[in-house]
């Protein structure tokens, strides 16, 4: 082992005679520290006695110096300890075999390190393989001349798994049922990339971590959030930067309480065709031709989601036929820039709304009247607001005009549209809400911000956007980015150019159902004690320090109390 540790200590290019003092940035989590620090200052004093001193590393190999060990001058923070950085020591040896290890005086590789003996354990994560951090014990030839390594080992293995103990039952039942959710799925697919979430925690394994980028994880974290809020499995079919066209399988999964994650399974689909040649009986991949017509609808509308591309699908086909179409989707989805870019590709063009009218002309005398100008199109909008009298005289109206096409859009189907529709033989196009087309979210965003000026929006503000449900779609999102922009002092608007009601709205959805339930009894009991806080604890049966937190909890997600 000492022998490969100095073979690729050599090939690393560390010099046996120098010190290079390579420094990196190295973090051990909260959970870690607090689980270590009562074995580690006990051991710290033991190390101390006989010259010794008691480290932990960071699982990148950086040196840190929590405040109960004493530090070694000798080793900054951040000083790595990789071999790759210093040549075989305890810790980076530990890191490299992926186990405990010890090194005698004279194997280390280089000089100025010869004078100790080192010691590395690994503490790992409880519940999966990965390395929180690694616990260091270094002693002084000089004054422990008589050492039995391999007992000393085990003493630090000791230490390092009471840590890990620790750590285990410090874990809430409710990360805990999670986890072994997440286990489950990944032992049964280990290639395929998961994604487990709580609300407040996320686990990936190595498929997602290196397959999917930040925005892909935004898109996801979306659509599970979903989930937890209603407590029920589904399917979304997505586009993600990492891997294209992708189908995710999001599992609802009842943790303690009212509380419920989610277990993401991502699985990429094929964007091509595949065709059988006659000859060899070869199944050959051929890209999907694109038309003249969806290619120029693409220039005209914004998306990528698989929804996106389906409904785009749909237009580019009404125009090559040249048939009439309705358009259904919720208010504010984009029913209505749909329908001009069809009707911009066909030529002249009418728009009725039948909303807001002419009150000089009844509906049908607007629609006989603009078909009297031989458009190409009549668009008629809000169609579901139409009467059934208003349809069967436009019905009338239109028969006098069979050249022309009609597009209806509606945010439902009506008895009045069905009759139009079947009339002019008319394809149907659905246009999905943004919640079922996150990935479209930060495209539609930027594009809002480009008509506007040269400012761009930041990583973290379009994380939020993909993260938002939308009940008003794209014109919500149309009026959010418009305030951050204009609110935005820089060229780039950032979280904090976000409106503050839209933030807020923004926090309570990421509530858990239990934090909701929680929320709504911490503001009544407030409220009823008149703002009394030493009341409102006693009315809750907690004590005023909980009562403070919980406060503080919730104020820091921008929601009033």
């Amino acid at each position: 082992m000492i022998a490969r540790s100095w073979y690729r200590s050599r090939a690393a290019g560390v010099d046996a005679s120098a010190d290079r003092g390579m420094l990196d940035a190295g973090r051990v989590d909260e959970h870690t520290l607090s689980a270590a620090e009562p074995h580690l200052r006990k051991l710290d004093e033991v190390a101390s006695d006989l010259g010794g001193y008691v480290s932990l590393t960071a699982p990148n190999g950086a040196l840190i110096h929590p405040s109960f060990l004493r530090a070694d001058d000798s080793f900054p923070e951040g000083y790595s300890l990789l071999e790759e950085s210093c040549g075989s020591n305890g810790e980076g040896l530990a890191l490299e075999e992926g186990r405990g290890v010890w090194l005698a005086p004279e194997e280390h590789f280089r000089e100025d390190m010869r004078g100790n003996w080192c010691f590395g354990s690994l503490v790992r994560d409880p519940f999966h393989n990965r390395v929180r951090a690694v616990v260091g014990l270094t002693f002084p030839e000089a004054r422990v001349s008589h050492i039995d390594p391999g007992s000393t080992l085990l003493m630090l293995e000791g230490v390092s798994s009471r840590i890990e103990h620790d750590i285990a039952t410090r874990t809430s039942s409710k990360e805990r049922a999670l986890l072994d959710e997440y286990l489950t799925v990944t032992r049964r697919r280990g290639d395929t990339p998961i994604i487990a979430m709580d609300g407040k925690n996320s686990l990936m394994n190595s498929a997602a971590t290196t397959r999917l980028q930040e925005n892909d994880l935004a898109i996801v974290e979306g659509y599970a959030k979903s989930v937890m809020s209603t407590g029920r499995s589904s399917t979304a079919t997505v586009s993600l930067s990492g891997i294209g066209a992708a189908e995710l399988t999001l599992t609802a999964v009842q943790l303690s309480g009212a509380s419920v994650g989610a277990i993401v399974t991502v699985r990429p689909r094929p964007e091509q065709r595949a065709l059988r040649s006659a000859a060899s009986g070869i199944i050959e991949l051929e890209p999907v031709p694109q038309s003249f017509a969806l290619s120029q609808l693409r220039q005209r509308l914004v998306g990528a989601s698989s929804e996106f591309e389906t409904t785009l699908a749909l237009a580019a086909r009404a125009v090559e036929q040249s048939r009439s179409a309705v358009i259904i989707g919720e208010a504010g989805t984009g029913k209505r820039r749909i329908a001009g870019a069809i009707a911009a590709l066909r030529g002249s063009s009418v728009f009725v709304d039948a909303r807001h009218r002419n009150n000089a002309l009844s509906l049908a005398e607007e629609v006989a009247q603009s078909l009297g100008a031989n458009p190409d199109t009549i668009v008629i909008g809000h169609a579901d607001e139409l009467s059934q009298l208003d349809g069967i005289d436009i019905v009338r109206a239109i028969g006098a005009h069979p050249t022309a096409n009609v597009i209806l859009t509606a945010q439902r189907a009506t008895p009045t549209t069905l009759r139009i529709s079947e009339f002019c033989g008319a394809l149907e196009l659905e246009v999905a809400p943004l919640r079922n087309r996150r990935e479209d979210i930060p495209l539609l965003a930027q594009a809002i911000a480009a008509d506007l000026g040269d400012k761009t929006l930041s990583r973290k503000m379009l994380s939020a956007l993909m993260n938002s449900d939308w009940e008003r779609n794209i014109e919500q999102l149309r009026s959010v980015v418009i305030n951050a922009v204009e609110r935005a002092r820089g060229g780039e608007a950032t979280m904090d150019d976000l409106p503050i009601s839209f933030q807020r709205v923004a926090s309570t959805g990421r509530l858990s159902r239990l934090e909701e339930a929680e929320y709504s009894e911490l503001r009544s009991a407030l409220r009823e004690a008149q703002g009394n806080r030493r009341l409102t604890a006693s009315m809750l049966q907690i004590g005023r320090s909980t009562l403070y937190r919980r406060m503080d909890f919730f104020r820091s997600r921008g929601l009033d109390l």
